[in-house]
């Protein structure tokens, strides 16, 4: 914080491009990220991240000693959420390299690395999947404009999974369908995710052009003032566990799965978002973790009311 003067409170905001493809290339999805000595009140924060405008803004505190304990807060335009990927990503962009740190959030505490290549890893929490009835399932593809047949129930079926944020996860078979048949509506979508308690839907297709990427995205969560988003960490996290969950193999040797995912092409906004999970010999997922980088964008000075 720049400034308090009793009426009036001024912030440094740090503006990044998170979970860009490469470093200097456009793209990415914007996050805010404000350094404070400890946490101002949340209807402050909350007024900080509408001003900003972007998808989600971080609040990072860290205690006097300098230790590798982080304590991180994370506010939309319309509320604060649990977690979020691309912005720690971008919050830990600048720590200092070849570190690992514990992430105290207000829901869990997270091993976030950092490495020389300014490369940071954040691990989530281990995944939990639902199945939704048939009833969500039909309210789900009228949402985005989609019939049954542009999805794979047998082999992909719609589900609910979170690793800290829950989304439902849709996959569509083609490229073209992800593109351009789908088309979605903001005002549905929104009423189904606040029926479901989910943040938001996750739409991927395998059917991929570049052999680099597992799967193509598209995320949606008009209910947290967010029509469509370039990356989303968690939800790459969730979907990296869902494919090893929906691909159950078991062996005499823990596997690790590393997943490389497109999102953001939709808004011209190239995103790259790595998931890697753990699967135990008995099939059990035992760890999940996000992967990527961020460069800044600029600063942004922000002066809300201090008062009630």
């Amino acid at each position: 914080m720049l400034q308090d003067d009793g009426r009036m409170m001024e912030f440094e905001v740090s503006l990044y491009d998170s979970l860009v493809e490469r470093k200097g290339a456009p793209g990415g999805n914007k996050a805010g990220v404000v350094h404070v000595a400890s946490f101002p009140s949340d209807r402050v924060m909350q007024a900080v991240a509408k001003v900003v405008g972007y998808s989600e803004t971080a609040f990072v505190s860290r205690r006097p000693d300098n230790s590798n304990n982080v304590y991180i807060r994370f506010f939309t335009p319309e509320g604060e959420v649990d977690l979020c990927g691309h912005a720690t990503i971008a919050a830990f962009s600048t720590m200092p390299p070849s570190t690992t740190f514990a992430m105290h959030t207000i829901k869990s505490t997270l091993i976030v690395s950092t490495d020389s290549t300014g490369r940071v890893t954040m691990d989530q929490d281990l995944p939990i999947f639902y199945s939704p009835s048939a009833t969500v399932i039909s309210s789900v593809l009228e949402s985005l404009g989609l019939d049954a047949d542009d999805i794979d129930e047998a082999q992909y079926p719609i589900t609910i999974a979170s690793t800290g944020l829950p989304d439902v996860f849709v996959h569509v078979r083609s490229r073209t369908i992800l593109a351009d048949k789908l088309t979605p509506n903001m005002d549905l979508i929104a009423k189904v995710s606040k029926e479901l308690s989910t943040i938001g839907y996750h739409v991927y297709t395998l059917d991929v052009d570049n052999p680099e990427y597992t799967a193509e995205c598209r995320n949606f969560a008009p209910l947290y003032g967010i029509d469509e988003e370039a990356a989303t960490g968690t939800s790459s996290g969730a979907l990296g566990a869902l494919l090893c969950h929906l691909r159950r193999r078991t062996d005499a040797e823990t596997t690790t799965c590393r997943m490389v995912f497109s999102q953001g092409r939709s808004m011209h906004l190239p995103s790259r978002i790595e998931s890697i999970v753990t699967v135990d010999s008995d099939g059990a997922i035992s760890r999940v973790s996000i992967a990527g980088i961020a460069q800044s964008c600029g600063t942004q000075i922000v002066s809300v009311s201090a008062l009630p």
